[in-house]
């Protein structure tokens, strides 16, 4: 946590199943001159594979429903900021607390999912620690916040993969509910998420949002210029979130 002397806004970045709030470093670097923030690990995650395999989605929206009520108090705004998974979850409780959540950033939301053959192989090569010459292998290596296990216990995961569909599932029959101003970012080559993910968002939506489009950045892999622009129109949409509330 990183706390911002006199900034009525606090930044909660919300990270994707498997993954761990380390993936936010730049992003946190990048606006703690302006805001506080914190980075959530979330229930079963940062730990062994089979503490994992006992968490589950209630597990992990109780993780972020705890850090919003932590400082719902003691800040006026809340931006949730979510990755994959992470912007699942964060959706679903911008609705509960509407009235601390000023703004969504969600990044490679998975409203469809289509998985790339890359990404299969990366998957299986970082499982039996043959990440050498694979790029996206060590992406994964470094994204991934769980410590690897046998391949007994990983054959479980693909149970906790349910929850994230269901996650999906609830997300998108409350999609059209969402009231704060919310940016989207998605990328083409996303080896996991849909680009079609971007038609249910404005098939949906009907609050104010942008999209922001990433044409070569992967799911776990971000290109340098690519991901100097998300962080560029994240942090003017943030601004803007701010400026309107004080107009009102």
């Amino acid at each position: 946590m990183h706390e911002k002397k006199d900034s009525n806004t606090i930044i909660i970045f919300v990270h994707g199943i498997v993954e761990g709030p380390d993936q936010f470093k730049s992003f946190a670097k990048e606006i703690e001159d302006d805001y506080s923030y914190s980075a959530v690990l979330l229930n079963g995650h940062g730990t062994s594979g089979r503490n994992f395999v006992r968490s589950n989605k209630e597990k992990w929206i109780e993780t972020v429903e705890r850090e919003i009520l932590k400082y719902k108090d003691n800040y006026e705004n809340i931006i949730l900021v979510g990755h994959s998974m992470g912007s699942l979850i964060s959706i679903l409780l911008s609705l509960k607390y509407t009235d601390k959540v000023k703004g969504l950033i969600l990044i490679a939301t998975p409203l469809k999912v289509f998985v790339k053959w890359r990404i299969v192989i990366s998957s299986i090569r970082y499982i039996f620690k043959k990440e050498e010459n694979n790029k996206l292998a060590k992406e994964i290596a470094k994204m991934v916040s769980i410590d690897r296990c046998s391949l007994f216990t990983y054959t479980k995961w693909a149970f906790k993969y349910m929850d994230l569909f269901y996650l999906i599932y609830i997300t998108k029959k409350h999609l059209n509910e969402i009231k704060v101003p919310t940016l989207i970012i998605q990328s083409e080559s996303d080896e996991l998420v849909s680009y079609k993910s971007l038609n249910i968002f404005k098939n949906k939506l009907k609050n104010k949002y942008k999209i922001f489009k990433l044409k070569n950045s992967g799911h776990f892999c971000y290109q340098e210029n690519e991901l100097k622009g998300l962080f560029n129109e994240s942090k003017s949409f943030i601004k803007n979130i701010l400026k309107n509330l004080i107009k009102k």
